[in-house]
């Protein structure tokens, strides 16, 4: 590159860092403990219409995928906190949703489970 054999670089700081922000702002996921024995996730859409992925931990992936009418949540290992607001009382076909006040709920999540969610998105 250039006429210098050992001066280029391939990796670039703008287009290979900031990937990590979707699973942190987006998705919501963030470690409570080490190694995300524990964790949560509070989707923000930010105005988009949905949002799918996932967030690899140590020992297995988090997937998230929310919309603006249901959220969809596994984990292959640990535990979770799903925090999120809704205009409607949401409903689930695992666990029990616990309503905190401004309508703001919140769904314990085990491993190995799938977690579908039905709500109605708070703008």
């Amino acid at each position: 590159m250039y006429g210098r054999p050992y001066g280029k670089s391939l990796c670039h700081a703008w287009g290979a860092s900031p990937i990590y922000l979707f699973g942190k702002y987006y998705l919501g996921v963030k470690p409570l403990s080490a190694g995300y024995e524990t964790y949560e996730i509070r989707p923000a859409l930010g105005g988009l219409e949905w949002m799918e992925g996932k967030v690899p931990t140590p020992n297995g992936d988090i997937a998230v995928h929310c919309s603006t009418k249901e959220i969809k949540v596994s984990s292959d290992e640990g535990q979770g906190i799903l925090k999120f607001k809704s205009k409607s009382k949401p409903k689930t076909d695992q666990g029990e949703i616990k309503a905190l006040g401004n309508d703001e709920y919140e769904l314990v999540l085990a491993a190995g489970k799938e977690y579908v969610v039905k709500y109605k998105a708070v703008k």
